[in-house]
């Protein structure tokens, strides 16, 4: 069933139990509430028939009129029955002003709910089989006790005219909740479909994405959790997007990498096959740095795709950094001197102990020199720092003209980039070389950053988690 008719039988569901529940409660409510408005109707009825009662005991000075004439108590309190029109608050007039009572008439045969009883509740008039639960009141008579009015609070409405009323409401009640209800379906459609028309929307940028149509975005500004999935599905092709591009341009930028080299052995090859040049001792010795050189870009490829998926070993044991540094620029100094690059190193003698894989570290720093080796003028210079800072061991690589442009500062860790364009083996590699030392940094749980070198070159900023012990 598509959603859209789910959320719709949803709401109307919910709608209709809610219905239900204030049709039983509001009926319910109304019947209690009826019920006792009656109970307070009866003894207000009481009380005046009460006063009466009072005023004809006084004339007499005895209940024995009453005990006499039967007939009299009940034409006494039909004033005060329900329905009656007699508004008197006092009840009416004495049935008449002598001493005699007056006699029954046919009324005097009517029953009634009220029990009239003396001062020690001994029954008198009305029906008197059963007095439990029976609520009574006092009838005084020149403020002495002389007597009880007592009648039983009704469980239900029990006059005819009462139980209609009673009834009109409850169907009154019915049809607000049947109209309610029909409301409530009419207004689940739009509900419904204002709910799903976004969630469509979703799915039509979903298709068009799994179509490879990653620039598609949806247009939501909506700030609730639709809003939100709304966003990272566009996050997500906006990834897509850039994920397919960087193939591409890996792709192409591999592709130019090891053209260079194989077009260069070919060559070296195809002019000793035809005999222009001699396969000498420096012939062969071309073809080696082509193949080194191509090796060494094959092998780069491998290691960084190998840091991708998460598969490069590292064997972590504390070790001293400032001992390696050291360790390792002093025996690569040959390799300044050739340019030549005047080395100022800095190494704390502080605790420089981190958790790191040797091999790692010591790769990292080759490549570091390479890069500098690669790009420094002659004569130049190169300042290697390392310091601890708070928790963090800092190594601070820096050197000389040239620099970089703004812009190039944070691309220089991306794969196969290189600030000098034009990409001449003579001036450059491959641009792999700092997205490996990146992903090293990134292997032990440090971060690493490009800025401008107050040499004119270019500081490579490590910093790398210090470990407690000492190596």
């Amino acid at each position: 069933m598509r959603l859209k008719y789910q959320l719709f039988l949803t709401l109307l569901t919910a709608s209709a139990v809610l219905i239900t529940l204030f049709y039983l409660i509001s009926s319910w409510t109304f019947s209690r509430g009826f019920l006792s408005y009656v109970n307070s109707s009866e003894l207000n009825r009481v009380d005046r028939f009460i006063v009466t009662l009072s005023e004809q005991y006084e004339e007499y000075g005895s209940w024995q009129f009453l005990i006499e004439n039967p007939g009299l108590y009940s034409r006494l309190q039909r004033p005060f029955r329900r329905g009656s029109s007699f508004n008197n608050k006092k009840g009416p007039p004495p049935p008449n002003k002598g001493k005699r009572p007056p006699r029954s008439d046919s009324s005097g045969s009517r029953s009634t709910r009220w029990v009239l009883t003396d001062a020690q509740k001994n029954p008198l008039m009305g029906p008197h089989n059963d007095n439990a639960d029976m609520i009574w009141r006092e009838i005084q008579s020149n403020e002495q006790l002389v007597g009880y009015v007592g009648f039983r609070k009704l469980q239900r409405v029990d006059r005819q005219f009462d139980q209609a009323f009673e009834q009109q409401q409850k169907k009154s009640f019915a049809l607000t909740a049947l109209l309610m209800a029909l409301f409530s379906g009419l207004l689940a459609v739009p509900l419904a479909s204002r709910i799903v028309r976004p969630l469509l929307r979703v799915n039509n940028a979903v298709s068009e994405i799994s179509e490879g149509n990653y620039a598609h975005r949806i247009v939501e500004k909506r700030k609730d959790e639709i809003g939100d999935l709304a966003a990272n599905i566009n996050q997500l092709g906006h990834t897509l997007e850039q994920n397919r591009d960087a193939r591409q341009r890996w792709v192409a930028e591999i592709s130019h990498e090891l053209r260079t080299p194989l077009a260069v052995v070919n060559a070296e090859i195809e002019a000793m096959q035809d005999g222009i040049r001699e396969p000498n001792a420096s012939s062969l010795d071309s073809l080696h740095a082509e193949v080194a050189n191509l090796g060494r870009i094959v092998e780069d490829l491998h290691t960084l795709s190998l840091s991708d998926v998460g598969a490069l070993d590292y064997k972590m044991t504390p070790m001293n950094v400032s001992r390696l540094v050291t360790d390792f620029l002093d025996s690569n100094q040959s390799k300044l001197d050739a340019i030549p690059l005047s080395l100022t190193l800095h190494a704390s003698t502080e605790n420089t102990t981190v958790l790191a894989d040797k091999l790692r570290l010591e790769q990292l720093l080759s490549n570091l020199l390479q890069n500098t080796l690669r790009y420094t003028h002659q004569n130049g210079t190169l300042e290697v720092s390392v310091v601890p800072d708070n928790d963090k061991l800092i190594v601070l690589w820096s050197d000389s003209a040239p620099g970089v442009s703004e812009d190039a500062l944070t691309k220089l860790f991306d794969p196969l980039y290189r600030a000098e364009e034009s990409r001449n083996r003579e001036s450059g590699g491959a641009g792999l070389g700092l997205a490996i030392v990146a992903k090293i940094v990134e292997a032990h749980n440090g971060s690493i950053s490009a800025q401008h070198s107050d040499k004119g070159g270019i500081t490579i900023r490590v910093a790398l988690p210090l470990h407690g012990g000492q190596a």
